[in-house]
């Protein structure tokens, strides 16, 4: 179920800072802006869910998939590769004659196995694994439909996909997703499974789960406490679990350099654990969303509110 705005962890967390700080705040746009009155007469806008320490440029960067990797070559920084293709009709700006060559080289270079997805989508949506060259070509069309550009990466298989929030160069919380997966019970059929889980959560990895299922195979019960993977994105929103992780375990120093070299203060870093080789950055997120691992636990409530706090309170030192 989508979160309401207004019940979003952040403005709790902001209208608790206000309240231990001496400072007001006025919700806009149905609490999706916030102002953060100071008791010196000051007002910090926080908008989404950036709070305002980071720079314009930082988060363009970041929130731009291709220019992400691109800068983290370019600084000797692991990362999943991620190539930029334009919307034809932006190519009157560049000296480039179209994608389908290049997408298509792209695609051969990769083994013919890649994720196609929006340049600047958030949350894991419209985010496509293909593996034809049919696919290649309706996928890109649909993605040109509505998005300016869209990035290209090699298919990685994950073991394990981690998530750091970092401030001012330090790890300040730090946790593990899994993709969704379901278990067996040695006396339901795998269909009945599967109808049990269709929750919102849950549904788009199901839908893709079951485009490649052989309809022979939701018949068959699955042995009792077996693991049943669905799908291969790790996205909390679409299903995906939490596990517990120190705020120094593996990939953490690599989440440190990704952000080093953005310049970003205040963000989290996806670090890929892949199932062969070395970690790698999947992406840098200048806004701090952890609405779905507040809600995992109290304790973690907690600790989001707090890592908000500290980032609140270097907001209003910056801004002095």
């Amino acid at each position: 179920m989508a979160i309401k705005n207004d019940d979003r962890v952040l403005v709790a967390a902001v209208r608790q800072f206000a309240a231990e700080n001496g400072c007001t705040v006025k919700g806009i746009s149905h609490d999706w802006l916030l102002l953060l009155g100071t008791p010196d007469g000051r007002h910090l806008p926080l908008f989404g869910y950036d709070i305002g320490l980071n720079s314009a440029t930082t988060l363009r960067i970041a929130n731009d998939k291709a220019a992400t990797a691109d800068l983290l070559r370019t600084l000797d920084v692991a990362h999943i590769p991620h190539q930029l293709f334009l919307n034809p009709d932006l190519h009157v700006y560049t000296r480039g004659g179209g994608n389908w060559s290049t997408l298509a080289d792209a695609f051969e270079a990769a083994g013919q196995d890649v994720v196609l997805k929006s340049n600047e989508g958030t949350s894991g949506k419209d985010v496509h694994r293909v593996q034809t060259h049919l696919a290649l070509e309706r996928t890109a069309h649909v993605l040109f439909r509505t998005e300016r550009s869209i990035a290209l990466s090699p298919f990685t298989a994950i073991a394990q996909e981690s998530r750091f929030v970092v401030l001012d160069g330090v790890v300040k919380l730090g946790y593990a997703k899994r993709a969704p997966s379901l278990q067996g019970d040695g006396r339901t059929s795998l269909r009945q499974i599967l109808a049990q889980a269709m929750t919102p959560e849950m549904g788009p990895s199901l839908g893709a789960w079951l485009e490649g299922a052989d309809s022979a195979d939701l018949d068959t019960v699955p042995p009792e406490g077996a693991s049943l993977p669905i799908g291969w994105r790790h996205n909390l929103g679409q299903g995906g679990g939490i596990v517990a992780i120190a705020n120094d375990a593996p990939g953490a120093d690599l989440a440190l350099a990704a952000a080093a070299a953005l310049n970003l203060r205040f963000g989290s870093v996806d670090i890929a654990h892949p199932a062969k080789g070395g970690d790698q950055v999947m992406e840098v997120n200048a806004g701090v969303m952890l609405e779905h691992y507040a809600r995992s636990a109290p304790d973690r409530r907690a600790a989001v509110i707090a890592t908000y706090a500290d980032a609140l309170a270097l907001l209003l030192a910056s801004a002095s």
